[in-house]
């Protein structure tokens, strides 16, 4: 059986192979060309509503810097000068006291879509330089990514050999089990203390997560992985991707400051991502949020928080158009769960926070539902999701973190937050220091 990503891609070429062939005929207006255009249109547009994931992505310099992206005169005539500019605004921004670098904990470091058995890719987050590489068995290592011999970097132009990953500069092969070297194919004697360091790792959800921690201890706890996306029982809706420049808790801590949401959230999302520029008015239609933020209360679960969200879209502020109860799990530092359960069926939406640098983050999204959720209607989940925190992104690219921030009683589940958070850091947590010139991001 194909996938269904062949399938919707196949689909998609007769489409497309359809409209072609209309062209290059001479059947110009004649009924056959009619009916065939008419065909190839809607084969096109059921594979994109009701096949095609939906897939989105946001650079880091596309949100935030409306001085440059929305200039007055024809100012930034070349993409280099633009990103020119933005540096420039960087560098003059004030970081803050920051929380060390990267907190303990599981971090999904990429798709597992995005490696497919026997290959390699080459990965570089939470100041590490990795590789990872899927073995003929289908399973997937992490090791570090130079080779102990002369250094060369195993991401970049490595083999997979049955399980082991062989050295690009000297065919040097490890073991992805442990790390031990197999064998030199110039030598006949192994050393045996010659190894590279394998990560513990987990697969699930659609996502490689990478257990770090600072002290190297053993994980005391592990992700949630959803038994109806192990099975396929429930459907793939799509993905969205965003680049932040901020610290990894300033993201988090977004969900714990239910204050920010009936003022950065409120405007409809036919606005897109900043409303301010939207070419159309819609203040005819509002979101409201409400919601409580709070610890788990289950035993061995002090690494979770929980917040159950009610959102509703209203008309005039009168009207409530529909309500969406949404239960938000955040397991550890970086990884969030948003739990829909909708007249059309159940779902669940990850959010993943994975640091790049200290101060550049990797969002990602994916969306997982039942087959009675409509494909349509899991899209237009995620493009709602996409646009809200787009709206948070703008202000995350250019704040400042305050170690001590002025808060009111309102605020006190901010704190709450920050208290519960600080158990991701250990003695030896990487710390953020940054001079006046390294106080900027080259983008």
């Amino acid at each position: 059986m194909l996938e269904s990503t062949t399938i919707g891609s196949y689909l998609e070429s007769i489409g497309l192979d359809v409209l072609r062939w209309c062209l290059t005929t001479g059947l110009t207006y004649s009924p056959s060309f009619i009916t065939s255009i008419t065909l190839g249109f809607l084969g096109l547009l059921w594979y994109h509503l009701f096949w095609k994931p939906f897939d989105r992505f946001r650079d880091l310099t596309e949100i935030g810097f409306d001085e440059v992206n929305r200039p007055k005169r024809n100012d930034f005539k070349t993409e280099t000068t633009r990103r020119q500019v933005i540096n420039g605004l960087m560098r003059r921004r004030k970081i803050g006291a920051l929380p060390p670098a990267y907190p303990n904990g599981w971090f999904a470091i990429f798709e597992s879509n995005s490696l497919t058995k026997g290959n390699v890719k080459e990965v570089n987050l939470l100041g590490l330089n990795l590789v990872a590489w899927r073995g003929n068995s289908g399973q997937c290592y992490v090791a570090d990514a130079y080779c102990p011999h002369l250094g060369a970097n195993l991401g970049v132009g490595g083999k997979v050999i049955g399980e082991c990953i062989r050295c690009p500069f000297h065919g040097w092969s490890f073991k992805g089990c442990n790390g031990a070297l197999a064998n030199i194919p110039y030598s006949e004697t192994i050393p045996e203390f010659a190894k590279i360091k394998i990560w513990k790792t987990l697969e699930g959800n659609g996502f490689i997560y990478l257990w770090y921690h600072a002290e190297s201890e053993e994980p005391s706890w592990y992700p949630q992985i959803y038994t109806e996306i192990q099975s396929g029982s429930w459907k793939y809706r799509g993905r969205s991707e965003l680049l932040v420049s901020c610290h990894i808790q300033e993201i988090p801590e977004n969900g714990a400051d239910m204050s920010h949401l009936n003022i950065v959230h409120e405007e409809a999302i036919l606005c897109g991502g900043e409303p301010d520029y939207s070419r159309f008015g819609w203040d005819f239609i509002k979101h409201k949020w409400d919601g409580q933020w709070r610890v788990s209360d289950v035993e061995g679960e002090g690494h979770v928080a929980i917040m159950k969200l009610r959102h509703e879209m209203s008309l005039l502020g009168k009207i409530p158009l529909f309500v969406v109860n949404v239960v938000v799990k955040q397991a550890g530092p970086s990884t969030v769960s948003l739990e829909f359960e909708t007249a059309f069926g159940k779902g669940v939406l990850f959010h993943m926070v994975t640091p790049l640098e200290p101060m550049v983050q990797r969002v990602t999204h994916q969306f997982y539902s039942s087959n009675s959720l409509i494909h349509p209607y899991g899209k237009i989940i995620l493009l709602a999701e996409a646009i809200m925190i787009e709206r948070d992104v703008k202000i995350w690219n250019r704040k400042t973190f305050m170690k001590t921030p002025l808060l009111i009683k309102n605020d006190r589940s901010v704190k709450q937050f920050r208290k519960w958070y600080a158990q991701f850091y250990s003695d030896n947590s990487p710390q953020c220091f940054f001079t006046k010139n390294e106080n900027s991001l080259e983008f």
